[in-house]
């Protein structure tokens, strides 16, 4: 009996060093992990600095040379990948928002420019393959009025919707908000990422032509072929709007262009991305920023990390 007695205690000694060990491990993996993504966020965030000073570096070196403009031949726009740093291992793109159609330009008042603006929008979102009719939802949902488009939708409709809600009518502040638009839906906005943006928040009209994608760049007016765009891509990079008169192809509609204020060689809102990974953590972080054209300094306008 002794024996047996002696057998349980230490079965029942063994059971519990095993389930403190187990909840040791457990806890010094979480707290590894939490080291490391303290770590990775840290790296994040000094990328975006380190991106700034960049961008900032980038401006001043144009005033010192003498080159007003911004293309995709400046050094911000060489992407850095698997750079190590520290304990982790870091990656960082900047993209230039001015090279992507403004979803705030929707919000222009009634009118020849806005109706064409909407058109613009729709030519993209068709060559994209995405419903342009989705185009008079997003213009309902920014524009400042109640009149519905179309196909679009003001507050009396989200009103309608369980749990209900109203349109925003003002600027879109990311382009997350979409997901409250009607009709939005993931694979739109997958499909549309790179052609869109809602920076700045004050719509001016402006497209970078040095920057601006091929999509963009041929949905600007509903007179320019596939060929014409091409064209302007390859004569890149423009020191002056009047430089974009070269593309022979496109030398009326660039000077029609110009009177309205429909393009621009030079920029001042970025996006920079960040992936910071440390062991097996990896943290993502997005911010974009506003440069000023005097002084190169950037103004943080949007920052979130994942």
């Amino acid at each position: 009996m002794a024996l047996l007695y002696a057998l349980l205690i230490l079965s029942l000694l063994v059971t519990l060093l095993l389930g403190f060990d187990a909840d040791a491990r457990r806890e010094l993996k979480e707290a590894g992990a939490f080291r490391d993504g303290f770590k990775a966020v840290t790296l994040a965030r000094a990328g975006v600095q380190a991106a700034r000073a960049a961008l900032r570096q980038d401006a001043l070196l144009d005033a010192q040379t003498g080159r007003p403009y911004d293309a995709l031949t400046d050094l911000w726009a060489m992407p850095i990948t698997g750079r190590p740093i520290g304990d982790g291992v870091v990656s960082a793109s900047i993209e230039d928002e001015r090279g992507k159609l403004n979803l705030n330009d929707l919000a222009v008042p009634a009118g020849n420019t806005r109706s064409s603006t909407i058109l613009r929008f729709k030519r993209l979102f068709l060559l994209v393959q995405v419903d342009p009719l989705l185009v008079d939802a997003i213009a309902d949902w920014v524009d400042p009025d109640d009149i519905a488009e179309p196909a679009g939708a003001e507050s009396s409709y989200y009103e309608s919707l369980k749990p209900p809600y109203r349109a925003s009518n003002s600027a879109l502040q990311t382009l997350d908000e979409l997901h409250l638009v009607k009709g939005v839906t993931d694979a739109a906005l997958l499909r549309l990422a790179r052609y869109i943006t809602v920076y700045p928040t004050i719509p001016d009209g402006l497209i970078n032509l040095n920057t601006a994608h091929f999509a963009v760049i041929q949905v600007l007016d509903p007179r320019i072929t596939s060929a014409m765009a091409s064209e302007v891509i390859l004569g890149r990079p423009y020191r002056s709007l009047q430089d974009v008169d070269r593309v022979a192809s496109l030398e009326s509609i660039a000077k029609e262009l110009r009177l309205t204020g429909g393009y621009a060689v030079r920029s001042d809102h970025f996006s920079i991305r960040i992936s910071a990974t440390v062991n097996e953590v990896t943290k993502n972080s997005l911010a974009v920023v506003r440069r000023s054209g005097t002084t190169g300094e950037t103004r943080l306008i949007h920052f979130r990390v994942e």
